[in-house]
């Protein structure tokens, strides 16, 4: 499960990193990025190059829902293009979430790591991007959109820590994650390769939503046993 990440990049770093078109919202870098959050998303454009930058909210809510009771925060690669809730958006509205690092809790059937959240970034620490779907949600008039990061399996490395563990698209997948049909999509739904990414303990202070700072990234000096 992906409960939090960090996107410490600016409106212009992300246009210039993913190379978004058209308007972009402003954007505060924030190094811990909760559900109920808004954040930037990269959406395909009707020209079928580049990627647009919309804010939405990290709490998938359907079209069809009645009310806002029914939010996901994450969606099963597994079952995504079958499941009720996230098959219309994973056929039609597909898109990116940018992260600088996700965290990740131990599921606690390793006594030493109870205690203490990790990150998973990349090893160079370069932007990553999230699979994950959208929708639009309208009452009275009002439309949000709203979004939910997949998972997947973790590879073996992560499985100590966490067996599920957020799709991420490598930079050269980008374009057919948001563009292709939903047949080819499927393949992108995969563990990244191992060597792409780095896991390190961190500090307790992430687990508080309102905390925030590049500090929360510092790697832990010890792990509580």
């Amino acid at each position: 499960m992906c409960r939090r990440f960090s996107n410490a990049l600016t409106t212009q770093a992300m246009r210039q990193h993913f190379g978004v078109t058209g308007p972009a919202p402003d954007w505060l870098p924030s190094w811990n990025v909760a559900p109920g959050q808004p954040a930037p998303v990269l959406c395909r454009v009707p020209s079928g190059s580049g990627a647009r930058l919309d804010l939405m909210l990290w709490g998938l809510v359907p079209h069809w829902a009645r009310d806002m009771t029914r939010q996901a925060i994450n969606a099963r690669a597994e079952t995504i293009a079958t499941s009720g809730m996230f098959r219309a958006a994973f056929r039609a509205r597909r898109c990116l979430v940018p992260a600088t690092a996700c965290y990740l809790w131990p599921t606690g059937r390793t006594p030493r790591l109870a205690r203490c959240p990790w990150a998973l970034t990349t090893p160079d620490r370069q932007p990553m991007t999230l699979a994950a779907i959208w929708d639009n949600w309208e009452y009275q008039g009002d439309i949000l959109h709203s979004f939910a990061i997949i998972t997947t399996e973790s590879y073996s490395s992560v499985r100590p820590v966490q067996d599920r563990m957020p799709v991420l698209i490598a930079p050269d997948d980008r374009r057919g994650w948001l563009y292709e049909t939903p047949d080819n999509a499927t393949r992108f739904l995969m563990p990244c390769d191992p060597d792409n990414v780095t896991l390190f303990p961190v500090g307790p202070a992430v687990n508080d939503p309102t905390r925030n700072g590049p500090h929360l990234l510092d790697p832990a000096q010890s792990i509580d046993k």
